[in-house]
Formats: structure tokens, sequence, C-alpha cells
């Protein structure tokens, strides 16, 4: 890829990967298990979406800088503040179509990974809700290792005084190469969620309780 048409990737405002290690540990009981399963870059991170405090939790842990979509209207705010943590990629949830999905894509053929919530939205009772297609989308065309990360008691966070809040990285797993579509894409979709769900208690499986996936899922990730 030309250099001129390369997307920039932003690093980390200096020391802000320790101050969200602070953060998290000051106001939870913040634990995170299977750093040890992160591939070499480029990887796309897969993660269930329990609150504005994901960001930090899973992305002061990593080495790399990894870019995740971010909302537009958090920019300039704490909450932005916080999301620096990695490379945040500004998006207009209301127009996040196609083109974001290609963004997401040529920064992994840069070399770079990706983290992307599967959900697209909050599910404030921690419960896995259904995964949008897009994920599937980008994984078949990037071609590139996915990193299951489950996250849980993000969403108690502010609510209760310092909740459990723990990051569990699952092994990386690659789903077949190439432009997947229809029937195909929402196959792929239910199995990056069931590789979630593989790392999460029975009671967080929501969306996906029940589906045969998840134990297939967990031979590969756990």
């Amino acid at each position: 890829m030309n250099a001129s048409n390369e997307i920039p990737i932003w690093e980390p405002l200096p020391g802000s990967r320790t101050i969200c290690k602070l953060f998290m540990h000051l106001f939870s009981h913040y634990s995170v298990t299977g750093l040890e399963n992160i591939p070499q870059r480029p990887y796309l991170v897969t993660f269930n979406h329990e609150s504005y405090w994901d960001s930090p939790a899973i992305g002061s842990q990593f080495k790399d800088t990894v870019p995740t979509f971010t909302a537009r209207k958090y920019k300039g705010t704490l909450v932005g503040l916080l999301l620096h943590v990695g490379s945040p990629v500004w998006i207009d949830q209301e127009s996040a179509d196609r083109q974001a999905l290609t963004t997401a894509l040529k920064i992994m053929q840069q070399g770079s990974p990706f983290a992307i919530a599967p959900e697209g939205t909050r599910s404030k009772s921690g419960k896995l809700l259904e995964g949008h297609e897009g994920v599937a989308f980008i994984a078949t065309r990037a071609n590139v290792p996915i990193v299951p990360v489950a996250v849980i008691g993000t969403n108690l966070m502010f609510k209760q005084v310092r909740p459990e809040v723990c990051v569990t990285v699952g092994k990386p797993y690659k789903l077949p190469e190439g432009r997947a579509r229809g029937d195909q894409l929402a196959a792929y979709t239910d199995r990056i969620m069931c590789a979630i769900a593989a790392l999460m208690p029975e009671q967080y499986h929501g969306y996906y309780t029940g589906n045969p996936l998840i134990a297939e899922m967990a031979k590969v990730v756990r």
C-alpha cells in the first residue's frame, strides 16, 4: 500500500496505559488472564461490549496499539480521553457502514491489529447481544488471527463499589479465507460470538444461550 494512502495510527497518549490500569484497579477488583495468547500483529480482537470502560480494561493490557471504532460524540470528553489508550477511529454511530469496515480492513492490511465489538452497542445487563455480520465481513477478508476477549463486570462500575471486573483473552483462531456472503456471514458471526461466550460463565451467554457452537469453540479458544 502506498504510504500516502495509509491510515494514520495514533499512538496512545504518554502514560495512558498506566493511568488506565490504575483507574481500573482503583474503581474495581480488576483481573486479566490469557495475555500469553496474544499473537504477533496483525490480528483482530473481538470483544463483548458492556460499557464505556471496556476499552481501558482491555487496551491497557495490550503491548500493541489496538485501534477500535469509537463514537465521535465522546471526542474531547473524559471517556474519550480514557479511550485514547488505544487508537480511536472516530465514527458517527448513525452512519457507521461498510466504509468503516473498509477502514478497519485497511488498518490490518497495514500490519496493525484492530479491535471490534460485534454487538455494536453496549449490553447493560452484561449478557451477550446478537452480533452484527460486519465482524465476519472483516475477519474473512483480513485473513488474520481472531483473538476473542470476554469482559465481565465493567457494566457495574460506578453502580457498585469496586465490582469484580474480569478480562479473559482466549487463544487465537482463524475463519476460512474468502469473501463470505449471506448465510455464510451469519454462520461465521455466530462462530465469532460463541468463541467469546466460551470464555464466559453460562449466565452471560444471553442471545447465544444453548448454542452448540459454544462447546465447539471452547475446545479452540480455551
